[in-house]
């Protein structure tokens, strides 16, 4: 668990688990906030908790007979669910044992094949960065690997940044954050999140536009390393 985080923050991952329970979450937050509710059993009794809150309000609502077509449409889409290419891809990775201990479902369906043979680049010393495709062109969902005791540069954020811990620890200003915490920050937070020195970490990340890094050196070398 976080050791220190803010009143905002613990208020926006409460809207996360609120938007996860209505449905209306973008599909890489929803990937994300699922990922963490796979590593935090009192997390899904929160979004339990709003599930039944959302069942008793519809229960309420006047029921509208459905269309002649209505029946026909919902099969159609559960047909092409069933083909979805993160389903085949769930399959590339059953075997791979580190993905399995260290990246819950959903997730571990997007990666495509073992954590080893991704296409990891290197973001800086003991950096590592694999994006994660997503169909949604409002996100970027990276995999982060960092070190034991390496740090992101000091950064800001265009948009909002959400972080969740899959193995080993980081810390910053806000606190230290283990497996299954998720930090959020938004456009006016700045932080520098540093690997325990120890574990290291893993993480995921999803982010609403580019990282804004204080130092200029490093600006430019990440604009040329994601060119």
């Amino acid at each position: 668990m976080a050791e220190a985080i803010s009143l905002s923050s613990e208020q926006a991952v409460e809207e996360l688990l609120l938007g996860y329970a209505s449905g209306a979450l973008p599909e890489a937050v929803s990937v994300l906030v699922a990922t963490q509710l796979a590593l935090r059993p009192d997390l899904r009794r929160t979004v339990a908790e709003f599930e039944d809150i959302g069942g008793l309000l519809l229960d309420e609502i006047e029921p509208v007979p459905l269309t002649a077509s209505a029946l026909d449409a919902a099969l159609a889409e559960i047909s092409a669910n069933d083909d979805s290419p993160a389903e085949d891809a769930a399959g590339l990775v059953g075997s791979d044992l580190e993905a399995e201990e260290i990246v819950p479902q959903p997730l571990r369906s997007y990666l495509g094949g073992p954590l080893g043979s991704l296409a990891w680049r290197k973001r800086g010393p003991g950096i590592e960065e694999c994006r994660i495709p997503v169909n949604d062109d409002r996100f970027e969902m990276s995999l982060i690997r960092l070190k034991p005791g390496r740090a992101v540069p000091d950064h800001g954020h265009e948009g909002a940044e959400l972080t969740l811990v899959l193995d080993g620890a980081f810390s910053d200003a806000a606190g230290r954050y283990g497996r299954g915490d998720l930090a959020v920050n938004g456009e006016d937070d700045h932080h520098a999140p540093t690997a325990d020195p120890e574990l290291g970490c893993i993480c995921v990340a999803i982010t609403g536009g580019p990282l804004k890094f204080s130092n200029p050196l490093v600006r430019f070398f990440d604009r040329i390393t994601r060119a």
